[in-house]
């Protein structure tokens, strides 16, 4: 059994050593002799309306991460930096201290725990490569006993014994696995695998460092259920209105049938189906994992393909984060426009519900905790379906409200 206490002795040591040779030395000659900070600005630029939400000190930690990943990372600065005569001038200690990390490359990992084998020590699984790894984070425990995190962010090194974090730790409580990678595809379509994302976080980890903007938002819940969008689709050769209309509502506009449920395609699911009669695609959207399950069920007993596993399940936090970050909107949906009712003046007077909800849910939000749409929207007096949609460009506005 591991020696826990030795392994703690360790690690704050190497936390002692690191204070000094690389927050205080070495990311200073970085910047200094190859404009790391300068790079780092010029990438960040991209992103400078999430930058603007977030503290300035988060924004500081970042460049101070992101500057420790460009020394530390596989073929690193630190190669050539050794043979330096400011590295030879450094103390005994550091040095071996330096020699130690190049030998060992740190990098940036999304992570999962599985288990927690002693105080402050986490088994950590790669969500994208499986690799299992034993972290020391006394900023995971502090974050565990104020918040429930999905999924941790931490660019890792080994010290020989297990592995450290340095820089910010981010836990994200309301982003999983799907939503990074549904995020990293956003940017670069050609990624298609675990292993794929992996390079792409080491190639490009701004895109992935500046999500610590959403990382407080919170999982949104509608009547105990989890709200996420997820969408499925498949060809179907079989696609008969008649014996649908038993379970749905069919609607039609412009070669597309509209499938709604009298159940399922009421809040919190939303769970619609449609079917493009030119070429037999057929499409799932839902707003719960349940609304999915339920409505691709009946679909079969009809004959209609669908897949029980969605292509997509992504949270609305993560896309307000895609929107911000690629200043574009998402649309899953393209078809929906197509059933859409016009506003007209009668709805003028729901404008006050909605500031009312609007009132309601934004301070939840910003503390952190989870706003049932179901209960705010009831109280507000405005439809649970509009609450969503209300909520979803609130937080658009999140970011701003934090400076």
């Amino acid at each position: 059994m591991p020696d826990y206490n030795q392994m703690r002795i360790l690690c704050q040591n190497m936390t002692r050593i690191s204070g000094t040779a690389t927050d205080k030395f070495l990311l200073h000659y970085a910047a200094a002799r190859d404009k790391v900070d300068k790079e780092f600005e010029t990438k960040f630029s991209r992103f400078r309306d999430i930058g603007r939400s977030m503290p300035s000190e988060r924004k500081g930690l970042i460049l101070a991460q992101y500057i420790g990943h460009k020394i530390f990372q596989e073929n690193g600065l630190i190669h050539k930096y050794l043979n330096h005569s400011a590295i030879k001038e450094c103390s005994e200690e550091e040095r071996n201290y330096f020699k130690s990390m190049a030998g060992h490359p740190w990098r940036f990992s999304f992570s999962e725990i599985s288990a927690n084998p002693a105080p402050d020590f986490y088994e950590m699984e790669d969500v994208f490569t499986g690799e299992i790894c034993l972290l020391y984070s006394p900023s995971t425990t502090k974050t565990l006993s104020e918040n429930t995190i999905l999924l941790w962010f931490n660019l890792i090194g080994f010290n020989g014994s297990c592995w450290q974090s340095y820089g910010p730790v981010i836990g994200y409580k309301s982003f999983s696995p799907d939503d990074i990678f549904f995020y990293a595809t956003e940017f670069e379509s050609t990624i298609e695998s675990g292993v794929d994302l992996a390079k792409d976080i080491e190639d490009n980890p701004i895109r992935y460092m500046i999500l610590a903007a959403g990382s407080q938002y919170p999982l949104v819940q509608s009547r105990g259920h989890e709200i996420v969008q997820v969408f499925g689709e498949d060809f179907s050769d079989e696609f008969e209105v008649q014996a649908l209309k038993k379970e749905f509502k069919v609607e039609y506009s412009k070669s597309i049938f509209k499938l709604s449920h009298k159940i399922w395609s009421e809040a919190p699911h939303f769970a619609e189906a449609y079917y493009e009669e030119t070429t037999g695609i057929v499409r799932l959207f839902a707003l719960t994992d349940l609304g999915y399950e339920k409505v691709t069920g009946i679909l079969h007993e009809y004959g209609i393909r669908i897949s029980t596993e969605p292509e997509i399940r992504i949270h609305l936090p993560m896309l307000n984060m895609i929107e911000l970050a690629l200043k574009r909107g998402i649309v899953l949906n393209q078809w929906a426009k197509l059933f859409e009712k016009k506003w007209t003046a009668e709805n003028d007077k729901e404008i006050k519900k909605i500031n009312r909800f609007i009132a309601l849910a934004l301070p939840l939000i910003n503390s952190g905790a989870k706003p049932d749409v179901e209960a705010l929207s009831k109280e507000a007096g405005i439809d649970p379906e509009l609450a969503i949609e209300v909520l979803r460009v609130a937080m658009e506005k999140i970011g701003e409200m934090r400076k």
